[in-house]
């Protein structure tokens, strides 16, 4: 017995023979679905003729888009801590949005993504490696990744009014979900509009799952409500538009009010002169007050010299002479 002891640990430290390579396979559903905003699990099994053995090493890699060369998610490496006891430890984890749900020890290398979103609509790949100690490692990944597609209700981004040529108008309802969603239109009087008419088309839009309705040339003034829906459920918001006759109303408003402050304006600054000239505090004065003659003749001499001419100044009669008879 202890001889048969002996030789089975001896065949555990050999290399796998052809055939327990055979039994070393990776296995992933080829497709997962989940929702917007839910916990999304991808399920990942393995099988290994020495999954118990405690001192191998079983590290679990998570790819995106490409057989072998993707993009790594996540990276964790399952090993000993103790008597009976392992951990994960955690090499990469991008944005910190993957989660090793399985237990390698019994061959689950199953991953969880956190709250999923549309664009991480893509094809996984589960990549298990086994490292045993003085031994070659030995590693697996399927080649048909896993398709996981994320599917979510609409949802409204924004809603604006754009304006052509200053004339025609255009209100705009931006909206992502997965299906494509629907749009449909309401009127200020709360009339629906023919969807995807000729005046509420439909079209992609900017960004992946995104599409943009839009009403052409609207009629009349108020609230118009943007109404969308797919098999997941539906979103509504409501956007208010001027009319043209609206608009001019407001403007002729807007304009009569400020030539009234202006004229008002006015009128005060009248009134408050002619009252500062009744209370005496403004007085016009003639420049013949203002004149402090010094003389009884000084006004008239001095405004005599300002208006006479040289010619004239030099005629003037010199004053007779008083003679001492």
């Amino acid at each position: 017995m202890k001889t048969l002891h002996v030789l089975l640990s001896v065949l555990l430290l050999l290399p796998l023979s052809e055939s327990n390579r055979e039994l070393f396979t990776v296995n992933a559903p080829r497709r997962v679905h989940g929702t917007v905003g839910s916990a999304v699990v991808l399920p990942c099994y393995f099988t290994f003729p020495y999954a118990s053995y405690t001192t191998f090493e079983i590290t679990v890699i998570w790819k995106i888009g490409v057989f072998y060369t993707g993009t790594v998610l996540f990276n964790a490496t399952n090993r000993a801590k103790g008597q009976g006891d392992f951990e994960n430890m955690v090499q990469t984890n991008i944005n910190d949005r993957y989660r090793l749900v399985g237990d390698p020890r019994i061959g689950n290398a199953s991953v969880e993504i956190k709250e999923a979103r549309l664009d991480d609509t893509s094809e996984y790949f589960c990549r298990v490696e086994v490292k045993r100690p003085a031994l070659a490692p030995y590693m697996k990944e399927n080649n048909l990744g896993t398709i996981l597609k994320i599917t979510g209700p609409p949802v409204i981004l924004n809603m604006s009014t754009r304006v052509v040529n200053g004339t025609q108008f255009t209100l705009v309802c931006h909206v992502q979900g997965e299906p494509s969603p629907k749009i449909m239109w309401i009127d200020p009087q709360q009339s629906r509009l023919p969807m995807n008419a000729s005046d509420t088309p439909v079209v992609p839009g900017p960004g992946q799952y995104q599409v943009v309705g839009e009403l052409r040339d609207p009629k009349l003034g108020g609230n118009y409500t943007c109404v969308t829906t797919n098999t997941f459920g539906n979103s509504t918001q409501v956007i208010y538009f001027a009319s043209l006759t609206e608009g001019r109303s407001v403007l002729k408003v807007i304009i009569g009010a400020l030539v009234g402050s202006l004229l008002a304006i006015i009128l005060i600054i009248i009134a408050l002169t002619f009252w500062r000239r009744r209370k005496g505090i403004l007085v016009f004065t003639s420049q013949r007050e203002r004149c402090q003659p010094k003389s009884t003749n000084y006004c008239e001499v001095k405004m005599y010299h300002q208006q006479a001419t040289p010619e004239e100044t030099s005629t003037v009669p010199e004053s007779p002479e008083v003679n001492g008879h």
